[in-house]
């Protein structure tokens, strides 16, 4: 994969579930103000964390940290926050942290600054 095919990977994936999380947190719409602040800023959060799988030098780490913030979703969004449950929220961002994580470790050329590097 070309580095344009990875970013542009990367784009559509982002586009694709930035709208998907929007439809998905429509059902929290009803929440009193501080419950629904909570929950926007746990998703925010995580969605942090995958964005980092694509762009933080420790991949792995970035990888299991986001797996284990999303398995923990339901009970930090439950018990820490006595939030109401947003049922599709966990499979859509365990989805998107999946295929972020399938996109960052498709093999891709080497850029032409590093070849370039590499030879002088």
């Amino acid at each position: 994969m070309k580095e344009g095919d990875y970013r542009a990977g990367l784009n559509a994936l982002n586009i694709v579930f930035g709208a998907v999380l929007g439809f998905v947190l429509v059902g929290g719409e009803n929440l009193p103000i501080f419950d629904f602040v909570a929950l926007l800023a746990i998703s925010a959060l995580i969605v942090m964390m995958i964005q980092s799988i694509a762009l933080s030098d420790f991949t792995l780490f970035s990888v299991v940290v986001t797996g284990v913030a999303i398995y923990f979703l339901p009970q930090m969004a439950e018990e820490w926050f006595s939030l109401t449950k947003v049922p599709k929220l966990q499979p859509t961002l365990a989805t998107w942290a999946v295929m972020a994580t399938i996109i960052e470790l498709s093999p891709r050329e080497k850029s032409d600054d590093k070849t370039k590097a590499a030879t002088e």
